[in-house]
């Protein structure tokens, strides 16, 4: 049965993964593994190596290949709960019913369809309990406690939050401390446990071996690849990467713009990602383990609690900020595995209320699956989706050739780097990435990677190096922004000139004729492959792209309107508006205009 039900998810995550790479981290993560260089800190590493070895395997896209890694180990995931609950439980129907529950629940289904670290953090941490559990119920059985160890490395050398596992990990330990004692401890149906001293080493010694992945960082960054991270070849820069000084150790995140907000808020959000469904069985299940496995009811909880509630309150992001949601919705993956097991003892408990109809509960779940799939479908299927790579082609086809295109925003970071660094996509342009460019090692980077740019300082500050230095020390070539806003440098000599998804920086001594400019744009909107609202993924990044491609529209409107060419300017209005309804500025200046 449990067979049944991850074969039933590994259909279902290939039908709907995506065929290319999607706004967020994944376009980095790809370019990381399919190049073997190094990814934002703490570097990756294991799911680098993994990613490399998918793309490596014949047919698909190089894209799809990759993101198969996730449907991979959600479907490992969704195995490891089933055998976890059938463990503790015993039943074998109940424990189907929970990892079809967790297989099918959107937030765990969406993040099982993308090349991300947050699926192979479930499938280690899922791993990891089914170990423990094991070893609690067969503690002469140290093999497993060595291997939960071992997963314990592996995952804290993939996604660092599995230390939020740490304190129900103790606990279980410290319910079986007998057993680690030299000697002397005997179950009921086995000998003495033997091994004294290396029983007790196993186990740290698995999670060291664990850790090795992290020997990847400094090999990687000594091959100079085009994407590394923190350059991690030397001891320091390594360990940098490693504790993510770059973002603020101990952080979540270090931009003041996404920090504050209420945690009852986050762990409000936290319990609603769970579901309806999955909530009423979650629940029930906590009152049939205290019945019947307290002390797996106490793990659950403990676990739960630092993974879940404890870790929102910390987190510290204002979830009235758009986007913010997105961001830490990925973290609430981990509760969920976490608590998956727990829905088996719901199902039991379900059943026992009906007595003369235990088939009715499992039914019931089946049922209720079935129609969440049914009504998630089309809002989760990325196996169509190719927004990101067609916003990023648009915008280097936007650029003349030679340019020099300077950026900031990961959704546009990201996408125009996979193309370029992997795809080999328009190297003539320069692609400079301004919020790296104050670090020493990113400086070295690009310059190695563009022999014909000219970067005239050390680092970029605003004040010391400048926008207009690097304008400067490039002459003859064109110089675009997308996401960038200059600094003070530009005032007094520079001007923005918005052309398509870019502004170009012109000297103040070149004068655009509001004619031309709406030409220049007119052409390049029939070029563009602008994307439908309804196309698009709202709870993810992808509405940022809806609002790139209105903003030209948005630009020419103005300008038209400033110089009482009111009819243009409706129609550009209009289209801003077609491409983006959320922009509430631009309905308020359509309304301004003379009727």
């Amino acid at each position: 049965m449990g067979a049944a039900v991850a074969a039933a998810a590994a259909v279902l995550y290939c039908l709907t993964a995506a065929r290319d790479f999607v706004l967020g981290d994944t376009p980095e993560l790809m370019t990381a593994a399919i190049t073997l260089g190094v990814p934002h800190p703490p570097g990756y590493p294991l799911f680098t190596m993994l990613g490399h070895l998918f793309s490596l395997w014949p047919g698909g896209a190089v894209p799809f290949r990759v993101n198969l890694l996730a449907a991979a180990c959600g479907t490992g995931t969704v195995a490891l709960v089933y055998l976890t609950a059938l463990r503790v439980c015993g039943s074998r129907t109940a424990p189907a019913c929970a990892a079809l529950v967790l297989a099918c629940s959107p937030l765990f289904w969406k993040w099982s369809l993308v090349a991300e670290v947050f699926p192979l953090n479930n499938l280690l941490a899922a791993a990891t309990i089914y170990a423990l559990v094991v070893w609690y119920e067969r503690p002469e059985r140290m093999g497993f406690l060595a291997a939960g160890a071992f997963f314990s490395g592996l995952a804290l050398a993939n996604q660092q939050t599995i230390v939020l596992l740490g304190p129900a990990v103790v606990f279980v330990l410290w319910r079986r401390r007998d057993a680690l004692r030299i000697g002397g401890w005997q179950t009921k149906a086995s000998a003495p446990l033997r091994g004294g001293w290396r029983m007790k080493a196993a186990a740290p010694l698995a999670f060291l071996l664990g850790l090795l992945p992290y020997a990847y960082l400094p090999w990687a960054a000594a091959r100079r690849p085009l994407w590394n991270w923190g350059d991690a070849s030397s001891a320091a820069n390594l360990i940098a990467v490693m504790t993510r000084q770059h973002f603020g150790s101990g952080q979540l995140i270090n931009s003041p713009k996404y920090q504050g907000g209420s945690p009852a808020d986050r762990i409000v959000a936290l319990g609603a990602s769970f579901g309806l469904l999955a909530g009423l069985l979650v629940v029930a299940g906590a009152i049939q383990a205290w019945r019947r496995a307290r002390w797996y009811f106490w793990f659950s909880a403990l676990a739960f609690a630092f993974a879940g509630p404890i870790f929102a309150a910390y987190a510290n992001m204002d979830l009235a900020v758009p986007l913010s949601r997105y961001v830490l919705e990925r973290f609430y993956l981990l509760p969920q595995v976490v608590l998956a097991p727990l829905m088996a003892f719901g199902v039991m408990l379900a059943a026992e209320l009906v007595p003369r109809a235990k088939w009715l509960a499992p039914a019931a779940v089946l049922l209720a699956v079935a129609g969440g799939v049914a009504a998630n479908y089309r809002e989760i299927d990325q196996s169509r989706n190719h927004v990101a790579r067609r916003f990023a082609e648009d915008i280097f086809a936007t650029l003349a050739p030679g340019s020099i295109l300077a950026v900031d925003g990961d959704e546009v970071i990201m996408p125009l780097a996979y193309l370029q660094d992997v795809e080999g996509y328009r190297r003539d342009v320069a692609l400079v990435i301004m919020p790296l460019l104050h670090t020493d090692w990113y400086v070295e980077q690009v310059r190695r990677q563009f022999p014909n740019l000219v970067v005239p300082f050390a680092r970029y500050d605003g004040r010391i190096g400048t926008a207009r230095m690097l304008i400067e020390a490039n002459r003859g070539r064109p110089f675009a922004v997308d996401g960038f806003n200059g600094d003070d440098s530009l005032k007094q000599d520079y001007w923005f000139y918005r052309r398509g998804l870019v502004d170009e920086i012109e000297p103040m001594s070149r004068d655009v004729k509001l004619d031309e400019m709406i030409a220049d744009n007119q052409r390049l909107f029939d070029r563009y492959r602008l994307p439908s609202p309804n196309d698009i993924k709202r709870s993810s990044l992808e509405p940022t792209i809806l609002t790139h491609y209105a903003t030209p529209a948005a630009v020419a409107g103005q300008q038209c309107q400033q110089f009482h060419y009111d009819a243009q300017a409706r129609e550009w209005y209009q289209r801003a508006l077609a491409l983006d309804p959320s922009l509430s500025q631009v309905r308020q200046w359509l309304a301004s205009l003379p009727q």
